[in-house]
Order: C-alpha cells, then sequence, then structure tokens
C-alpha cells in the first residue's frame, strides 16, 4: 500500500477521531480511505451523468 502525507483541518481530523472511537472504523487511514472510494465513486457517477446529459443534448438537435 503507497502512503500520502495529507494536511486537513482540526474540525475533519476530530470527526474523523470521533468515527473511530464509535466504533465505525478501526483506524484513521481506514476512515480517510473509505473517504476517497466514496469521493471517487461519486466523481465517476458525475461524469456518466455529464455524458449522458451531452448524448440527451446531442439528440434534441
Amino acid at each position: 500500500m503507497s502512503r500520502a502525507y495529507v494536511e486537513t483541518s482540526t474540525c475533519l481530523l476530530e470527526g474523523i477521531d470521533e468515527m473511530v472511537r464509535e466504533g465505525y472504523y478501526n483506524d484513521r487511514s481506514e476512515a480517510v480511505n473509505d473517504a476517497i472510494r466514496l469521493l471517487l465513486k461519486q466523481y465517476k457517477v458525475s461524469k456518466l451523468h455529464q455524458k449522458d446529459v451531452k448524448r440527451d443534448e446531442a439528440k434534441l438537435t
């Protein structure tokens, strides 16, 4: 697994720590990896939606 150094706000880090304390995640890395996976999934869905919109617009012209 690769490593990356990331700077974030204290508020976000406290939120991650709270989720770890409450047992939602085993550690910070797991929480951050899950967040990145969700972000990438949303990005891919957004790109698919944009393609659909462009395709639909092309049909109208």
